[in-house]
């Protein structure tokens, strides 16, 4: 979990690190390592995201532990000998940079924030409110909590994931092999999530 933030600017830094967590993880994926599973493609993670335990410990840097298992259950993943994989798909436009945050309420052990999140960097007439409920111990903080969880594919309730035709990663499923998109440099600082799957 990362330190205290004292300024507004920290506090974006630390919801931006936060928002992107999830995509650390998903695009972090290889996709010259396949399987498939149901008809769909799933490809293989690092090593550094190997299992459930690493990945539910890397988002709980940022994330409470009710948000870490929303986050993995997001990921559709499988394992395959001893080795994790995630589902290959589309996951549409998702409001993950924060052109703005501000401070709403403040205790001595909880923090409560407004932010604006878009899915580019300038784009502010397409950007939504998110309020958070972030945790403090000590130096630390840990987001408890954030609003508009249904309406974005990381953070779903877990019972909606064997739903997908309602909202969430349209998996691939053809046999045809397409290659999965890096995000860029650019695309950490703002760019739009990746939808170049047809």
């Amino acid at each position: 979990m990362p330190r205290i933030a004292q300024t507004a600017d920290e506090l974006r830094e630390f919801i931006a690190a936060a928002e992107m967590a999830w995509f650390d993880v998903f695009d972090s994926a290889d996709d010259g390592q396949v399987i498939e599973e149901n008809g769909g493609e799933y490809y293989r993670l690092p090593l550094k995201f190997s299992t459930k335990a690493k990945v539910i410990a890397y988002f709980r840097r940022y994330w409470g532990a009710d948000m870490s298992s929303r986050m993995f259950c997001n990921l559709q993943t499988v394992t395959r000998n001893n080795r994790l994989y995630v589902i290959a798909g589309d996951t549409g436009t998702v409001h993950f940079f924060p052109l703005s945050v501000a401070v709403t309420g403040q205790t001595a052990t909880r923090i409560r924030l407004t932010a604006v999140l878009a899915y580019e960097e300038n784009t502010p007439e397409e950007s939504i409110r998110v309020r958070y409920l972030i945790a403090k111990s000590g130096e630390k903080l840990t987001i408890l909590n954030r609003d508009h969880k249904n309406e974005d594919v990381r953070y779903q309730d877990c019972a909606q994931v064997s739903v997908r035709s309602r909202r969430g990663i349209r998996p691939l499923l053809h046999k045809k092999r397409i290659h999965k998109p890096k995000r860029s440099a650019a695309a950490r600082t703002g760019r739009k999530m990746r939808t170049a799957y047809k």
